[in-house]
């Protein structure tokens, strides 16, 4: 039985040899395995399609994820700078803001007979009862007690207050303040005196017969030599005539932009035309020295 199984064995693999081999030189002289090849391949391709579709998925999830992860890491950046650029474009819009305001306050200053320096608000104390503000020139800077403060659209108030560094501004809204103004269109003169932040001010004794009219600007009377003349204070808004009652209640909104603007000028030496006429009349003219006779010989 051994002997019988090698046998048919070794005649098997004998056969397998020579079909191979046949094969072979059949292949090289006719290329009729070729044929075979190419007919096997195209049964064998939905197979390969099947067993490479894990190996595709597997890297088609790697690349996903890779990209998901680079267009997170793009997307934070981008926001970054997006929001670099937001804080740029907020600065740039300041400095013309404040390019715009110097401007402004540049050619206010022209309108003043005297001396002047810019200053910008560090802090606001804006209470029902009180209005105060803070600036950033002090004594060292020249500011002292009573000087003048006005921005680009009129009076703001005056310095009530003076250290080395700061100085404290009462605006005009404060009930402590009292500013002389004359009507714009009519010349009649009158104190304006504030009531508290975010509340108009007041016109006071101001009887009916008086020529007021709603609409009128109020300038700076000058009187008392510490405004400057002339320069806008506020807009009467209402009159209100009430019987029985010797004045008129008469409420202004006041010129000054008291809670936006941020650059100011101290007004640090001012003299009305008035003031300046008096001076010059008490100053003594010079008179030329008597000729000193020459000695006879």
């Amino acid at each position: 039985m051994l002997f019988r199984h090698a046998t048919g064995l070794g005649l098997r693999v004998l056969c397998l040899s020579v079909l191979m081999v046949g094969l072979m030189v059949a292949d090289h002289h006719y290329r009729y395995v070729n044929n075979v090849r190419n007919a096997l391949s195209v049964l064998l391709i939905p197979l390969q399609y099947t067993l490479n579709a894990p190996v595709q998925a597997i890297d088609w999830l790697k690349v996903s994820a890779a990209t998901q992860h680079e267009l997170a890491t793009e997307n934070i950046h981008l926001k970054q700078q997006l929001l670099l650029m937001q804080v740029s474009l907020q600065q740039l819009i300041n400095m013309q803001q404040e390019n715009s305001q110097l401007r402004a306050l540049l050619k206010s200053s022209s309108r003043i007979n005297g001396q002047f320096q810019e200053a910008k608000l560090l802090a606001m104390n804006l209470e029902p009862t009180s209005a105060e503000v803070v600036l950033d020139k002090g004594s060292r800077e020249g500011v002292a007690l009573g000087q003048v403060v006005i921005d680009v659209s009129g009076v703001m108030g005056q310095i009530i207050g003076v250290t080395p560094f700061t100085s404290r501004l009462l605006l005009i809204t404060d009930p402590r303040s009292g500013v002389p103004v004359q009507d714009d269109r009519s010349g009649f003169q009158a104190i304006i005196v504030g009531a508290g932040a975010n509340r108009p001010l007041s016109l006071i004794h101001v009887a009916e017969t008086d020529d007021i009219k709603v609409g009128d600007l109020l300038v700076t009377s000058g009187l008392g030599a510490r405004y400057p003349e002339g320069y806008p204070v506020g807009q009467i808004t209402h009159i209100d005539k009430m019987s029985g009652e010797p004045f008129m209640n008469i409420e202004v909104d006041p010129s000054a932009l008291l809670e936006q603007s941020r650059r100011v000028l101290i007004v640090s030496h001012y003299l009305n035309d008035d003031t300046k006429k008096m001076l010059y009349e008490m100053t003594p003219v010079p008179t030329k020295p008597a000729a000193i006779p020459e000695a006879k010989q």
